[in-house]
């Protein structure tokens, strides 16, 4: 592991663990076994660091997503498939998952404007999909991007019971997620026929 990547993973570490204002630049070199001035030579300040896990972590979402999509499968196939690779991608990387969303907003330093189009580009692709589909299946969609934001919020509370662990131990967890999954997406389908 490159000294790069062993930082960003003791950061990601020990931001878990003790939140972004406990932590210091002193701290995290001495986890590392390294000199501060090595972490410099490689972020500016505690700010990059977290900014640049933030960015890692979202980047590895939004390709895995990305990855998912697939034009010839109908909107419901397409939603299915997205929920189950956004919560196989939460559980399967859950310190990623917890430093894009369950950094307390008010430790977190500004995000460069700049920086927002990434994030913003895994809900669009959500809106797009839901966009392009809309006049081949029965759905009701008044604003596309709204409804992606429904969607990912709803994936979200699901996989924060289960990474809290919230959810109830007589229900399987392979079975929430599944019936959770099915009823997001019954959520977006019109469930008139045609006339």
């Amino acid at each position: 592991m490159s000294l790069r990547n062993e930082i960003l993973q003791v950061t990601k570490e020990l931001l878990i663990k003790e939140g972004f204002s406990k932590i210091s630049m002193r701290r995290i070199a001495s986890r590392a076994n390294v000199t501060a001035t090595s972490i410099y030579l490689h972020f500016k300040n505690k700010d990059d660091l977290l900014l640049t896990l933030i960015e890692e972590s979202i980047k590895t979402l939004k390709q895995a997503l990305q990855d998912s999509v697939n034009s010839e499968y109908g909107l419901t196939d397409q939603l299915r498939i997205l929920a189950e690779t956004y919560i196989n991608y939460a559980l399967n990387h859950p310190q990623e998952y917890e430093i894009i969303y369950m950094v307390r907003p008010e430790e977190m330093p500004k995000y460069p404007k700049d920086k927002f189009r990434d994030v913003r580009s895994a809900y669009e692709l959500i809106a797009d999909i839901i966009r392009e589909s809309d006049h081949h299946e029965y759905i009701e969609v008044e604003d596309s991007l709204i409804s992606a934001y429904t969607f990912w919020a709803q994936l979200h509370g699901v996989v924060s019971v289960i990474l809290n662990r919230r959810l109830d131990t007589r229900i399987p967890q392979s079975t929430f997620i599944d019936q959770s999954i099915e009823h997001i997406i019954r959520g977006f389908i019109n469930q008139k026929t045609p006339a």
